[in-house]
């Protein structure tokens, strides 16, 4: 039996699915952060249950080629970014693999997998980031959370926003500070100021900023606004949003306009879209545009098909692909994001698309008769519900299209379409969050003859 404190000497033969080290020692298995395959390492196991263990690296033996210094001075403290140590050619791999593996493991889907598709800059890549604020020994903090707390870590520079958020972000703490600003604090839900948003455009450079309060009002706001907006030029929206709720959760229901407008404006594909603080739009628009132009590359589309495009959110997917089609249908359960989608469409001029709001399993029984030739499924990560896949079955589309953000729920998904005479013609991974362990995908499913 292996003891919580013991010290071993360990080779590291695997990383599980959020890149840990795996190794066994005398067959029990013990997971280690940071640690990388091929590695040799003194360990200290800490934490002990019946069929494994957790350890911490003391010492490495001999290091993998793979390893290199992570360039951020909060990798050890900070839960934002657990592949940093990896090299960026270990941090492709290891997402191909875990493809792979997933498929085979959870799906029981025996395919080839292509190359992950990587970022040329691997950093900086983010276009929104919601950081809380709290305080420490009498001095306000501002980042990420600690892994498996909500301890702050006060980051001075994050290598995965665009160094414009760290800098407003310091900025906004030294100018608290100045006014000697009430911080919340979430154990006693006493303080005012419980951290902010941002967001950024791709293109032109703009920028929104969310004051996060827990209140009706935000003290000292002309102040405070007048600040950013005069340090930070580029600044076109800010907002209050108020929180009054004892939660973890960062924003309220309610927010209102302080400068400028609830939006800011993006480009993707061609199209043009308007992003208010609350909407939902993929956070690395780089490689979003890779992303989709593949979805739409292995859909093979032709000019007289009729496309669904299932949990469509503001649109993005239809209207990229829309001047490819005859017609594009959004399914959408958050109303608000159907609204988007529609002024998104007259935005652009699009005219061959149009969007429902519901739940896409109850909606997308009123298009049973409609016939479908391609359907998108962009899922959140719970994936599909096993309602949604039978009526996609039903209807007998000929090719889908499935963008997933979770191999496992991927991996269930496909099962069951496969299982039903679907075939896979291509799996591709994407790197949408370098330097972390989450995998973006896309697969092309044909239905047999």
């Amino acid at each position: 039996m292996v003891e919580k404190n013991s010290y071993h000497e360990v080779t590291f033969t695997d990383l599980t699915h959020d890149a840990m080290g795996v190794c066994k020692i005398d067959g029990y298995p013990v997971f280690v952060k940071d640690a990388l395959k091929g590695e040799k390492a003194l360990i200290k196991v800490v934490k002990t249950n019946k069929n494994f263990g957790f350890g911490r690296l003391i010492e490495i033996k001999d290091v993998s080629p793979f390893r290199k210094q992570p360039i951020c001075d909060h990798f050890n403290e900070c839960g934002g970014c657990n592949m940093m140590h990896m090299n960026y050619e270990m941090q492709l791999g290891f997402k191909k693999h875990r493809v792979k593996e997933t498929l085979r493991k959870l799906g029981h889907i025996e395919t080839d997998v292509d190359d992950t598709v990587g970022m040329n800059n691997p950093f900086y890549y983010r276009n929104k980031a919601i950081i809380p604020f709290g305080m420490e020994n009498g001095k306000i903090v501002a980042g990420m959370y600690k892994p498996r707390s909500h301890d702050i870590v006060d980051v001075r520079r994050c290598h995965v926003w665009p160094k414009v958020f760290s800098d407003i972000t310091r900025f906004l703490k030294r100018f608290l500070e100045s006014l000697d600003y009430s911080i919340y604090d979430e154990i006693t839900h006493s303080g005012v100021f419980r951290g902010i948003m941002l967001r950024r455009s791709k293109d032109n450079e703009q920028l929104s900023l969310t004051l996060i309060v827990n209140g009706n009002k935000v003290p000292f706001q002309d102040a405070i606004v007048d600040a950013v907006k005069e340090r930070f030029p580029c600044l076109k929206s800010i907002m209050a949003n108020f929180n009054k709720e004892k939660t973890n959760v960062m924003l309220g229901r309610k927010s209102k306009v302080l400068l400028g407008e609830d939006a800011i404006y993006d480009t993707l594909l061609g199209n043009e879209y308007r992003i208010s603080h609350k909407s939902f739009y993929q956070v690395n628009p780089l490689q979003t545009e890779a992303l989709y132009t593949k979805a739409i590359e292995v859909a093979d589309l032709q000019e007289t098909d009729t496309v669904m495009d299932a949990f469509c959110g503001i649109g993005t997917i239809a209207l990229s692909l829309a001047n490819k089609v005859d017609k594009v249908i959004g399914l959408e359960s958050v109303k608000a994001a159907v609204e988007d989608a529609k002024e998104n469409a007259v935005r652009n001029a699009i005219d061959n698309a149009e969007f429902h709001a519901g739940k896409v399993e109850d909606i997308i029984g009123k298009f049973k008769r409609e016939s479908v030739d391609v359907l998108f499924i962009d899922p959140p990560r719970k994936g599909c519900k096993r309602e949604f896949l039978d009526a996609v079955l039903a209807m007998g589309i000929k090719k889908i299209v499935y963008i997933s953000c979770n191999v496992s729920t991927l991996a269930r998904d496909l099962n069951i379409l496969v299982s039903d005479g679907y075939i896979i013609k291509s799996v591709t991974p994407f790197d949408m969050f370098p330097q972390t362990s989450h995998i973006e995908s896309v697969t092309m499913l044909e239905k047999s003859a």
